[in-house]
């Protein structure tokens, strides 16, 4: 991913995550709470994978409107800049089958979503908004470092079953 992400643009990302976290644990803290901020989470940083697609546009974009509101919102209340740009992080590339495979999980996310009450889809789309964001960072690309690589296993498990190559 080609975006850059700002001090401040890190910010607003970070303070989206903790008010879902906190508001998490403050109610029964059940995992399946979890689950809608959780999956939009992972649908932003797959499409931070699609490079050179219409999912990769969004993200480059996302990062760059979190910038802008991170730095505009920083320099209005302190009366400071928003700070520079952090390290840019990648966390890997995706093979044909992996292409696949996150095609297959928007689709998903997307029915998942429109089914989804009023609450469950704004914790979705914090999470997309937070996976977008952050995994412009190097240090939480580095966290989501799995994900290219369970991506590309899953595409190439489908591909082998297929082919009619299974190895059981």
């Amino acid at each position: 991913m080609s975006a850059a992400l700002t001090l401040s643009g890190a910010t607003v990302s970070i303070a989206v995550l903790a008010i879902n976290v906190r508001s998490w644990w403050k109610s029964k803290r059940e995992i399946k709470d979890l689950l809608p901020f959780g999956g939009g989470l992972v649908q932003g940083a797959s499409w931070t994978l699609c490079v050179g697609g219409l999912l990769g546009w969004v993200a480059v974009r996302a990062a760059g409107a979190g910038s802008s509101a991170g730095d505009w919102s920083v320099s209005r209340v302190t009366g400071t800049g928003g700070g520079g740009t952090l390290a840019a992080g990648s966390m890997g590339a995706l093979t044909s089958g992996g292409a696949c495979v996150v095609v297959a999980a928007l689709i998903v996310g997307f029915v998942m979503f429109k089914a989804a009450g009023k609450e469950a889809k704004k914790k979705i789309i914090g999470g997309l908004f937070v996976g977008l964001t952050l995994t412009a960072t190097a240090g939480f690309a580095q966290l989501m470092q799995w994900l290219p690589d369970a991506y590309n296993a899953l595409g190439a498990g489908v591909t082998d079953a297929l082919n009619g190559v299974l190895s059981l």
